[in-house]
C-alpha cells in the first residue's frame, strides 16, 4: 500500500493520461479552500461591524490553535493507513483514531463554555455567546482530521482535495445564512462548526467499502490508538509553536489596545494570513509526498527546493503588493471604513514571509522525522510571548519585535535543513528514519 502511495504522489504535475497529478489537485484543493476562506472573511468584513469583525478575527485566530491538533492526528492516521498492508486497515485505523480523540473533543468543548466568562474578559467581549460556538467547533475539529487523513493515506488524493473545498464552501454557506439572520459572529463562527461536520461525513461516503472491512486477525499495535512517542510530542510542540507565531499578534492588539484599533488590525492580519495559508498548504503537500518516498530519496530535496520557491515567490509578490498599494489592499480585503489597516500591512507582509519559509521547512522535517527544530520553535515561541508583554507600546513595535525573532528562527532553521539535506546526500539519511 505505501509504495502505491508513492507511485500516486510522484505523478507529475501536468497534464498527463487520466489527468492532473494527484498532489497538484490536491495543493490546488487547499489553495482554492483558502480563497473561498478569504473571500468569507472579506464578506462579513462588509456585513459586521468593525467592533464585531475585530472580536470574530481574533476568535478565529486563536481556532488556529486547533489546527494543531488537527495536523498531528491527521499526520498519524496517514502515516498508519499508509504504512499498513491487508484488508480493513482503514477500518482499524479509523477506530482507533475515534476512540482517542472523540473524549478529549468533548472535554475541550466543555472546557470552552466553563471559561468563556474570563476569555471574554481577557478580550474584553461583551458576549459569552460565541465563545459557546467556538467550543462546538473545537469538537468538530477533531473529527475532521479523521475523515481526510484516511482519505490522504489511501492515496485518494483529488477526493481530498475535493472534501477540503467543500468544507470552506459549506462554512460560507451556512455562515453567510446565519449572518443574515443578524446572528452575527456566533453565527459566522457557526460555519466553521457546520464546515468541520460537514467534512467529516462527506469524507466518510467515499470510504464506505473500506470501513466495512473487518482487520484480518488481531489489530496492529499502531491501530489501538494514537501513541504519544517522542516523535509524536515535538511534532506537537513544533505545530504549537508554529500556530503561536502565526496568530499571537491578532489576539495582543486585542487585549493591549482599543476595539477601533484591533478591528483594523484583524484586515492587515487577515491579508497577512493570505500568505500563511500559502504556507500552510504548501507544507502539508510536502508532507504527504515526502512521507510517502523511501529514505534516501532524492526526490525529497527537490521537493523542498520547490516549495521554498514557491512560497518565497507567493510571499514576496504580495508583500511588495502590500508595501506599495496598502490602501488598495486594505479596501479589497475589508473595504474603506478600515483605513488604519494600512500603516500596519506592509509590516504584516514581512513578517509572514518570514513565517511561510519556517514552516514549510518545519513541515518538510517533521516528514523525514527529524524534530531538532522544536527546540528553536520553542525558544521564538516563549521569545515571542516575552516581547509582547513587554513592548507593547504600539501596533508597529509588535511587528518589529516579531520580525526580528523570525529573522533568526529562519537562519536557525535553514541551517538545520541543510544539514539534514547533507545527510540526505551522503547516504546517511536512512540510518535516521526508522
Amino acid at each position: 500500500m505505501r509504495a502505491g502511495l508513492a507511485a500516486r504522489l510522484r505523478r507529475p504535475a501536468v497534464l498527463r493520461g487520466r489527468g492532473l497529478g494527484g498532489a497538484t489537485l490536491l495543493f490546488l484543493g487547499f489553495v482554492l479552500a483558502s480563497a473561498v476562506a478569504q473571500g468569507y472573511l472579506m464578506l462579513l468584513s462588509r456585513a459586521l461591524p468593525p467592533v464585531e469583525y475585530g472580536v470574530l478575527v481574533t476568535l478565529t485566530s486563536l481556532s488556529y490553535g486547533l489546527t494543531v491538533l488537527m495536523r498531528t492526528s491527521q499526520a498519524w492516521v496517514i502515516r498508519a493507513v499508509a504504512d499498513g498492508e491487508g484488508a480493513g486497515r482503514a477500518r482499524g485505523v479509523f477506530g482507533a483514531a475515534m476512540r482517542t480523540l472523540v473524549p478529549p473533543g468533548i472535554a475541550l468543548l466543555a472546557a470552552a463554555w466553563v471559561t468563556s466568562g474570563w476569555v471574554a474578559g481577557f478580550l474584553r467581549m461583551d458576549a459569552t455567546a460565541p465563545l459557546f460556538v467556538l467550543g462546538l467547533y473545537a469538537f468538530a475539529a477533531f473529527l475532521e482530521p479523521v475523515g481526510i487523513g484516511l482519505l490522504l493515506g489511501l492515496g485518494r488524493l483529488r477526493l481530498a482535495g475535493t472534501v477540503i473545498v467543500l468544507e470552506a464552501v459549506l462554512r460560507l454557506a451556512v455562515g453567510s445564512a446565519l449572518v443574515l439572520l443578524g446572528l452575527g459572529v456566533a453565527g459566522a463562527l457557526f460555519g466553521y462548526a457546520a464546515g468541520s461536520f460537514g467534512a467529516f461525513a462527506i469524507a466518510l461516503w467515499p470510504l464506505r467499502s473500506h470501513l466495512r472491512k473487518r482487520p484480518a486477525g488481531s489489530a496492529p499495535a499502531s491501530t489501538t490508538g494514537v501513541r504519544l512517542d517522542r516523535h509524536t510530542f515535538l511534532a506537537l510542540v513544533m505545530n504549537a509553536c508554529l500556530l503561536i507565531l502565526m496568530t499571537m499578534d491578532q489576539a495582543a492588539v486585542k487585549h493591549y489596545f482599543s476595539d477601533e484599533v484591533a478591528g483594523n488590525f484583524a484586515v492587515a492580519f487577515l491579508l497577512g494570513q493570505v500568505i500563511a495559508v500559502s504556507a500552510m498548504s504548501l507544507g502539508w503537500v510536502v508532507f504527504t509526498r515526502s512521507a510517502a518516498l523511501p529514505p534516501g530519496d532524492p526526490g525529497r530535496g527537490a521537493l523542498l527546493s520547490k516549495a521554498l520557491l514557491a512560497v518565497g515567490g507567493i510571499a514576496g509578490a504580495l508583500t511588495t503588493g502590500y508595501l506599495l498599494a496598502p490602501e488598495l489592499a486594505v479596501a479589497i480585503m475589508g473595504g474603506r471604513r478600515y483605513a488604519l489597516a494600512g500603516g500596519y500591512v506592509g509590516w504584516v507582509g514581512i513578517e509572514m514571509t518570514l513565517v511561510s519559509l519556517v514552516y514549510v521547512q518545519a513541515y518538510y522535517q517533521m516528514s523525514i522525522r527529524q524534530v531538532q527544530a522544536a527546540g528553536p520553535l520553542a525558544l521564538a515561541a516563549a521569545l515571542e510571548v516575552a516581547l509582547l508583554w513587554i513592548h507593547h507600546d504600539s501596533v508597529q513595535q509588535l511587528l518589529l519585535g516579531h520580525i526580528l525573532v523570525m529573522t533568526g528562527l529562519l537562519g536557525w532553521v535553514s541551517i538545520l535543513s541543510w544539514r539534514t539535506l547533507r545527510r540526505r546526500s551522503s547516504g546517511s539519511i536512512g540510518a535516521m528514519v526508522p
